[in-house]
């Protein structure tokens, strides 16, 4: 089923993280409709007057003005969160939870965009924007251009490569491949059907001892080389190229997520299957 943050102004996918960020980051309110204090009630084994009374108050809309039922606050040092979390992430009345908690983050005031959309961003890190199809097929551009750019450079300054393969296999190298959506959507764009992984946590385009996405690698792999004498410059020279590449995902709207590139490649895939 598609998910509904893609009709938004700004298109995004949502999967939830368990982080219990919603429930107690930020200041709003939770609003209540009549069937929500029923289910809440029984759930809390209370009259439904004696939830309206001890549970909820009534606050004016910031967006209308009129009037409106909200769950009260917590009090003391659980004044600035919901009084039914526990811990930092468990719901007490999970199963009764409001429909205004449960349709988030699909609120009509986050799939308009702008501050609305910003605001549930920045409090809920399972909200991932999706550029376009279009934004997509520049920002590849401007990233093989970039790309380009940086062979030229690898080439004056000539690191030596063995072409042993041993930097891909990453549980014998002693280390891991980090990239970010952007690179992770160009290199499946142009290899779309990556292998299983021969060994937990390798590269699932590392097949049979050589690399099956030599156009699509991103940008670790391409400066990672096993020549020590020059382990510096290349060191300087992926942080200048990926603070571009961090540009360029911030002109099309890419989340700024940066994790290893294997569970990037398998999360990505998993989207459209």
């Amino acid at each position: 089923m598609s998910d509904p943050g893609l009709q938004g102004a700004v298109p995004f996918r949502f999967a939830c993280q368990r982080s219990g960020r919603c429930c107690r980051v930020g200041a709003g309110y939770v609003w209540l409709e009549e069937d929500d204090g029923l289910a809440l009630a029984a759930a809390l084994g209370v009259a439904p007057e004696v939830f309206w009374r001890e549970y909820t108050r009534q606050v004016p809309d910031p967006g209308s003005g009129a009037l409106r039922r909200a769950l009260r606050e917590g009090t003391g040092i659980a004044a600035d969160r919901c009084r039914f979390l526990e811990g930092t992430n468990e719901c007490s009345v999970y199963e009764a939870r409001p429909a205004h908690c449960r349709n988030f983050p699909y609120w009509p005031s986050v799939l308009a965009g702008g501050e609305g959309f910003e605001r549930a961003r920045q409090v809920c890190p399972g909200i991932t924007p999706e550029p376009s199809r279009e934004q997509k097929q520049t920002a590849f551009a401007e990233l093989e251009a970039l790309y380009q750019a940086l062979q030229a450079e690898l080439n004056a300054l000539a690191p030596r490569c063995e072409l042993s393969g041993f930097c891909c296999r990453f549980e014998e190298a002693g280390h891991e491949l980090f990239a970010g959506a952007l690179e992770t959507d160009f290199a499946l764009d142009r290899h779309p059907e990556p292998g299983e992984p021969e060994a937990p946590g390798r590269c699932p385009y590392h097949q049979q001892g050589r690399c099956t996405a030599r156009e699509g690698r991103p940008l670790a792999c391409r400066t990672y080389f096993c020549d020590e004498s020059k382990e510096e410059a290349l060191f300087a020279l992926h942080e200048r190229y990926l603070q571009q590449v961090r540009a360029i995902e911030a002109r099309y709207g890419y989340d700024r997520r940066y994790a290893r590139f294997p569970e990037l490649v398998r999360a990505f895939r998993s989207r459209t299957q």
